[in-house]
Formats: C-alpha cells, structure tokens, sequence
C-alpha cells in the first residue's frame, strides 16, 4: 500500500497539478490552444525526441521497442474491431472505438509520466539518474510510432476512411519529430560532442520545459471538454485501452524475447506505453470532422481520468515484473 500511495504522490498527482494548472488558466483567460500546442508540437517536442534520441547511447533493441510497438497496434487494432462487432455498434461507431481503443496519449502523458518515474527513488542515486536516459530514449522511439499511428491512420478512422500511401508520405514529410530524430541520429553518427556547445543549455531548457507544456495543455483541452457518465461502448474502450492493452504488451514481451531482447528498463517503458490513455488528438479530429464528437470526447475524457488508477497500478506491476538492479 504504501509503495502505490507513494507512486500516486511521486509520479500521477504531478501531473494533475499541471494539468490543473491548465484547466485554471483557460477557464479565467481562454488560452490560445492553437498557438499553444504549435508550440508544443513544433518546437519543445521535437527538441524534447532530439535531446533524449542524443542522450540515449543505446542499447542495440530500439528496432525491438519498434516491433513491439507496431505489433500492439496491429492486435489492439484487431481485438478492438471485434469487440465493436460484439456491442453492434455501427459502421462509423465502431471505427472511432477502434481509434480510442487502440491510439494512446504517450506523446503528451507518457513521455512526461516517464520523466516523473526515472528522475527519483527508486529509480535515482543521490543526484544521479542512471536509468533515465535509456528511458527517455526508448519512450521517444515508441513516441514516433504512436505519433505517426494517431495523426495518420486515427485520423483516417475518425473521418471513416483509410488513410492512402500518399496521406500517409505526406505526413511523415510534416513530421518534425522525425527530423529531430534523424538528426539526433546523425549526430551521434557524426560524432559532434553538443555537450560542449552553446546548444546543449538550450536543449535542457526545452527539455524541462516539455513536461510543464505538455500537461498544461491535457488541462486546457479538459476545461474544454464535458466528462459524462460513459457508456457501454466507452467504458468497453476504455477497459480495452487502460487494461487489456498492458497485458497484450506483458504477452509481446514474452514472445519477443527469444527474438529481439530488450533490457529491463525498456521493457518497463513499454509496459506503461501500453497502459497509456487514449489519444487527445482523437478529440480534435472528431470535432473536425463532426463524426460523433460527444461520444469520441465522452469516451477519451472516461480514458483519461480512470487512467490516474490504472496507470498507478502499472507503475507498480512494471518494477515488479521488470526488475531493474536497484
């Protein structure tokens, strides 16, 4: 018991102070949330991906989080549009379940509950955090995948229908997070020590700035949202996402393994990956393409708030079947 109080003090209700911070400033001065997450998306996060890709020295089993992610969507995607089937919802219905069953919120709630984890006991040493970079590095990996997954094929399944080869091309082109990627990548490659330039106080400012812009702006996109008490089919998204989808990740683990390893702190971090909530951007799509919205943001919004206990609850199973040399 009081390894989980101690969890929901260290690494959720941080969180929700942000978050409440958010809902506090768009309620009294209606928060440009346009502007705010260009922001976000434009500049913090790419430098956030190009600081932990650079930080992280790797471990040869990034192409193994890059496998488990995809595989995790493929049988949430599978799984989910069964269970549509089942409930009889229809056509358009049962594709936006999928979407909020199977598209999560790690680049905005992952990559920061990630942060939270790793950066104190009993993850830290004094001042010291030795986990944290390959943390960081593997969350920014699975970040790309999911980034990619959401803007691309969630949005094609909230406008009901699939996303083209050109579509998906043409995204990746818009992509900064990529970019930042491939040049974090050629850099290490490249072998140019940034440690020593005028960038590297700047990418740590980014850096810590990312968590703060990232959840402030899960709080403004809440203020402006209504929670409800869910349906059949929310609820059945959400059990889908919050709990299914980690034991789905705990199997791929399993039979990963023998073929592409991954070490104890990457395993953890795909652990939680799969326990995320849904998407937020799925919201923003579903307004847009007036497909549903009040079912899409019912069904998110249930996600997002049942997420403080379950995700509390994998933090928790995460070191106890993934145990790191603490």
């Amino acid at each position: 018991m009081m390894i989980l109080f101690s969890i929901l003090w260290n690494d959720i209700l941080p969180l929700f102070v942000f978050i409440g911070a958010g809902w506090f400033l768009d309620s009294k001065f209606k928060i440009d949330i346009s502007t705010y997450s260009k922001l976000t998306v434009l500049v913090v996060l790419p430098c956030f991906i190009f600081y932990s890709l650079y930080g992280y020295r790797g471990s040869g089993m990034e192409m193994a989080a890059v496998a488990a992610a995809v595989l995790l969507l493929l049988v949430q995607y599978l799984l989910s549009g069964g269970l549509g089937r089942i409930l009889h919802l229809e056509k358009e219905k049962r594709d936006e379940f999928r979407a909020i069953s199977t598209f999560s919120n790690s680049g905005h709630i992952g990559a920061a509950l990630i942060m939270l984890i790793y950066s104190h006991p009993p993850f830290a040493e004094g001042n010291g955090h030795p986990y944290l970079a390959e943390a960081l590095g593997t969350m920014a990996v699975l970040m790309i995948v999911m980034n990619m997954a959401v803007n691309v094929f969630g949005a094609a399944l909230i406008r009901s229908r699939g996303a083209s080869i050109s579509e998906f091309f043409r995204y990746l082109l818009k992509m900064p997070a990529l970019y930042a990627a491939l040049l974090a990548l050629l850099v290490r490659m490249a072998g140019i020590p940034l440690e020593h330039t005028f960038l590297w106080p700047v990418l740590q400012h980014f850096n810590g700035a990312f968590i703060v812009l990232i959840t402030v702006t899960i709080g403004l996109e809440l203020h402006r949202s209504h929670l409800r008490m869910p349906s059949t089919a929310m609820a059945a998204a959400g059990a889908l996402k919050l709990v299914v989808s980690p034991l789905l990740a705990l199997g791929i683990i399993s039979a990963l393994s023998a073929v592409l390893p991954m070490s104890p702190v990457a395993k953890q971090v795909f652990f939680l990956y799969a326990a995320i909530p849904s998407s937020m951007a799925l919201i923003i799509y579903s307004v847009e393409y007036k497909n549903h919205p009040d079912f899409v943001t019912g069904a998110v919004l249930f996600n997002t708030v049942a997420g403080a206990l379950t995700v509390t609850g994998a933090i928790y199973l995460s070191r106890i079947l993934f145990p790191v040399g603490m």
